[in-house]
């Protein structure tokens, strides 16, 4: 991904609410499979993860 295609993308997730939080316990299957499905509902999401999270 070249860094015009990534700073095009960070300036459409500007605009969305992040629909995961990703915190204690870190990234699960159920995580990832939710995410999955997301994304082929949608084209683009947006994934915040605590500072907490190894």
């Amino acid at each position: 991904m070249t860094s015009k295609q990534r700073s095009y993308l960070k300036g459409l997730a500007m605009n969305i609410d992040p629909i995961f939080q990703i915190g204690k316990s870190s990234l699960t299957p159920e995580i990832t499979n939710a995410i999955a499905e997301a994304l082929e509902a949608r084209e683009l999401i947006k994934i915040t993860i605590l500072k907490l999270c190894r």
